[in-house]
């Protein structure tokens, strides 16, 4: 059996000379590196894991061996959606092992060197994915050391984080004179006898954007050296970095580690959040605008000879001793700063999507969006008498047109009465399952069994199954909303435990909001023609049993709210620009929502759907 993180001694096993792990059958082999191999496994109820084993040299040290493990729990204590979650740990022959979640598809390094650089939306979803990972993983007291393009896997529910805090098992073996890490992605701290904290894992990031969006690096050479020496000493080759990530992507590049944006602080920025310009004693402003760290002559000829005299040796950076000084393994905490803060370059334009204050945060008084009463010419009636018969003659009070409803605007809170118009309702009080057509999305999902009544609509399966349920009414209009109240989760821990909400076509074509229980995380399933449009996913968020779930549409926009303790608040805004462009096209569209989980039961308790016309 695998160690369970919290339990006692560590499970042993024979090594995988017969294609099994323990209680683990080996199916292939990931990858191989200087620290150890990679195994993709499958444990005996049929879950893919992926197992890495460390480096029998390595493990030879019983430090090393011990904190190895240690890393393990440490990951453990990130969110789930930023990495490959963990599973547990062992030792094969001497040799530990680490168990984790096995998340397909490729890495970012893999699929810019397959398909090229990445552009548009898709480059701005990386940035924000990645960051939202990071700044959890730094909130949660880990630094991770090893930030690449590598370590960056695109999987089917979004971008995760993996190999994070590994490297630091490393640090008791290492010589003086040995640097572990990807030359290109490592920042200068790194080099130097300075403890890590996480604005070296900030430098890495900017790095591998810099290579997401022009297949280079930021500090492009044939020969280690010459990387090393733009390190720490050059200026990053960001001009093929669009806007508006360029600038911040420049300000994470900053050799001083004080001078650089911590992840939160990058996130609002590019998500069009305020953000302070605090003055920093640690830095100096340039002609552009950007910060820029004080380095006495003294440190720069220093790294810059220290640069020129680096040589490889099988993968490992050998660096001479007056340069890199004694190696120390003190964990350096996340978040570890200066007092002063950086400060960060204006953003000329914040990406299209907008993260939300968070959920549980406390409320302003909600605030209203104007609306716009319909007018009324007002035409003189007709003088009567008591007794007198209206005259034939008599003039027809005029009507002009009423005007159209006033435009509803995203805003911080959630106004149901700028909607007016009631399409749906239901609390499922008695079998109102005939009023839904149901749709199966994918193939290999079955749909769940159905049952309404008592106030609930409730979705189970003993297999992976995935229901979108379209009620009766068509979307009528532009700007409309879908709710739905959550009842209850599956709460099994498998990767899918989700609600859907938003208008449903069939099982090809819907736009929805979702909120993912076991990941704690949102985002949209915008799908035309089969076809998924890119569009925001895996932003944090925490929804629990009584909790309303809400997706409004505006024009070209979907915004997800939640509503808390009576409390709305916005989750995020996406661009769905084409997807429901006519009124012909919106008409076959209904309100509805969806249950989709590995296994277990899921219950709804209202679905509610409004307008602004009806």
């Amino acid at each position: 059996m695998v160690r369970p993180l919290r339990s006692g001694a560590v499970t042993v096993h024979r090594a995988p000379e017969h294609g099994q792990l323990g209680e683990h059958r080996i199916l292939s082999v990931l990858g191989e590196g200087g620290q150890g191999t990679v195994y993709l496994g499958e444990s005996p109820g049929g879950l893919r894991v992926a197992i890495k084993v460390l480096h029998r040299k390595l493990a030879a040290d019983p430090e090393t061996r011990r904190r190895f493990l240690r890393e393990a729990e440490v990951a453990a204590r990130v969110a789930a959606f930023c990495t490959a979650r963990i599973i547990g740990t062992g030792l094969v022959d001497g040799q530990p092992y680490i168990v984790s979640e096995y998340v397909p598809g490729p890495s970012l390094d893999e699929l810019v060197r397959r398909d090229g650089p990445r552009t548009g939306s898709g480059l701005e979803r990386l940035a924000v994915s990645t960051l939202t990972a990071l700044a959890s993983i730094h909130n949660a007291g880990v630094v991770h050391r090893d930030i690449k393009p590598a370590n960056v896997i695109l999987g089917p529910e979004g971008p995760v984080v993996i190999d994070f805090g590994i490297a630091r098992a490393f640090d008791h073996v290492t010589t003086n004179t040995q640097v572990t890490g990807t030359p290109s992605y490592m920042s200068p701290e790194q080099f130097a006898d300075r403890p890590l904290t996480a604005a070296s894992d900030m430098f890495s990031w900017a790095g591998s954007m810099v290579f997401a969006a022009t297949g280079h690096s930021a500090f492009p050479g044939s020969a280690i050296p010459v990387v090393l020496h733009g390190i720490l000493n050059g200026r990053p080759d960001v001009s093929g970095v669009p806007e508006p990530l360029r600038p911040l992507v420049l300000a994470c590049l900053a050799k001083d580690p004080a001078a650089r944006p911590s992840a939160d602080q990058v996130l609002r920025a590019l998500t069009g959040g305020p953000l302070p310009r605090p003055h920093s004693e640690h830095s100096i402003t340039n002609a552009s605008g950007l910060s820029r760290p004080r380095r006495s002559k003294g440190a720069v000829l220093a790294v810059a000879a220290g640069a020129t005299a680096l040589l490889v040796t099988a993968g490992v950076l050998v660096v001479p001793p007056w340069l890199s000084g004694r190696e120390k393994p003190a964990l350096a905490q996340a978040n570890q700063s200066s007092p002063a803060q950086p400060s960060l370059p204006a953003v000329a334009k914040p990406l299209s999507s907008s993260v939300a204050k968070p959920l549980r945060s406390p409320a302003a008084e909600p605030s209203r969006p104007p609306t716009a009463k319909p007018s009324r010419s007002s035409a003189a009636k007709p003088s009567r008498s008591p007794t007198a018969k209206p005259s034939r003659s008599t003039a027809v009070k005029s009507v002009q047109p009423e005007s159209p409803p006033a435009r509803v605007r995203p805003g911080d809170t959630l106004d149901l009465g700028a909607l007016p118009h009631v399409a749906l309702t239901d609390g499922f009080s008695a079998d109102t399952s005939g009023r839904y057509a149901t749709y199966r999305p994918f193939p290999g999902e079955e749909l769940p069994a159905v049952t309404v009544g008592d106030g609930r609509f409730r979705g189970t399966g003993t297999e992976p199954y995935f229901g979108l349920m379209a009620g009766g009414k068509t979307l009528a209009s532009d700007q409309a909303l879908s709710v739905v109240t959550i009842g209850a989760f599956a709460e099994t821990g498998q990767r899918e435990d989700s609600v859907f909400v938003g208008w449903i076509k069939d099982g090809r074509d819907y736009a929805t909001a979702w909120y993912n229980n076991t990941r704690g995380t949102t985002g949209f399933d915008v799908r035309v023609n089969g076809e998924f449009l890119d569009v925001a996913d895996q932003i944090p968020a925490t929804l629990e049993p009584g909790d309303r779930l809400a997706v409004l549409l505006t024009g070209e926009t979907l915004t997800s709210y939640a509503q808390h303790a009576g409390t709305w608040r916005r989750l995020y805004t996406t661009s769905i620009a084409g997807a429901l462009t006519t009124a012909e096209i919106r008409g076959r569209f209904r309100y509805g929502f969806g249950l989709r989980a590995t296994t277990g039961t899921i219950t709804v308790t209202r679905a509610e759907g409004r307008s602004t016309r009806p």
